[in-house]
């Protein structure tokens, strides 16, 4: 984590242009924010698929169709979720072979 730290905006006396590290939200931050945002938006389609299934099985009001379509959202989600971390796994191990 502390590889990550040294990275952020303001770290060894680097300012990013147009201010200092303190008034500007740093990139690392808005991108660990979105992760964040995805990681929690996947967690709720793949709990939305639970409760329809839940639903379907114990006699609710929920149709086969929506059942479905609900597990099939959760799926395409977390599928898009595993590839944007293996793109991102690739682009670490690229920069860490970088000769500096």
């Amino acid at each position: 984590m502390d590889a990550i730290n040294r990275l952020r905006p303001g770290a060894a006396g680097i300012t990013p242009p147009g201010g200092t590290p303190a008034s500007q939200p740093g990139a690392a931050d808005e991108f660990a924010g979105l992760l964040r945002r995805e990681l929690e938006r996947v967690s709720s389609l793949q709990q939305e698929a639970d409760r329809s299934v839940e639903q379907l099985m114990t006699g609710g009001d929920a149709s086969i169709t929506d059942v479905f379509t609900a597990a099939r959202k959760a799926q395409v989600a977390f599928s898009l979720l595993m590839e944007i971390r293996n793109k991102l796994s690739d682009a670490y191990t690229e920069i860490k072979q970088l000769r500096v």
